[in-house]
């Protein structure tokens, strides 16, 4: 029993640590608040997470675990994007966290960035390898098109309030959000088809 209710409570934690960060950002929010919210003490938070940056790092690894069952396959990198795409209207709050995170760390290291970095560095790889095997055009700077592609996929979330604006409407309506993958899948396709 007690093992369960520690899972619990774990659990809980993250969530509204979770809530939080993506409503504050690092620098804003409290342990108090996380632990209140949470309904246990400030001890226990700290007994399982450490302190305020283990716990953000500790979230984000959680919510971001998703990313990694997406395959990328060389031949078919667009529809990889609208995976991604999917992740991210699922967890419309990610791209937010990221946004806290540029803002509270700066020039600093954020969280996990070692490992974070290492992720893209494959990624990168991946594009690399496709353009070798012409399934990509090997004109564009593999870096650069990745910040492109996240940045197709992340600003709609991480902005919605522009998207309401340009496109008008929710932009999280089931509608909307598949006009606008429709039209990430067909961006992306444009930008790495071979010329």
């Amino acid at each position: 029993m007690a093992a369960r209710d520690a899972t619990a409570t774990k659990e809980r934690i993250l969530e509204a640590a979770f809530e939080e960060f993506a409503n504050r950002g690092f620098a804003g929010s409290r342990v108090d608040d996380i632990a209140e919210k949470a309904q246990c003490n400030k001890a226990l938070l700290y007994q399982y997470y450490g302190d305020k940056e283990a716990l953000f790092r500790q979230v984000l690894e959680c919510k971001m675990a998703g990313l990694q069952s997406i395959k990328e396959d060389p031949d078919s990198f667009a529809e990889a994007v609208g995976e991604f795409f999917d992740f991210y209207a699922a967890n419309p709050w990610l791209p937010r966290m990221h946004m806290w995170e540029a803002l509270d760390f700066g020039d600093r290291p954020v969280p996990n960035e070692a490992a974070r970095a290492q992720k893209f560095e494959q990624h990168v790889a991946r594009i690399e390898d496709a353009q070798r095997a012409k399934a990509v055009d090997p004109a564009l700077d593999a870096r650069q098109t990745l910040v492109s592609l996240i940045g197709l996929i992340q600003i709609w979330f991480a902005a919605p309030q522009t998207a309401r604006m340009i496109c008008g409407g929710n932009p999280y309506s089931k509608e909307a959000l598949k006009q606008r993958r429709t039209h990430v899948v067909e961006a992306a396709r444009r930008i790495l088809e071979t010329r």
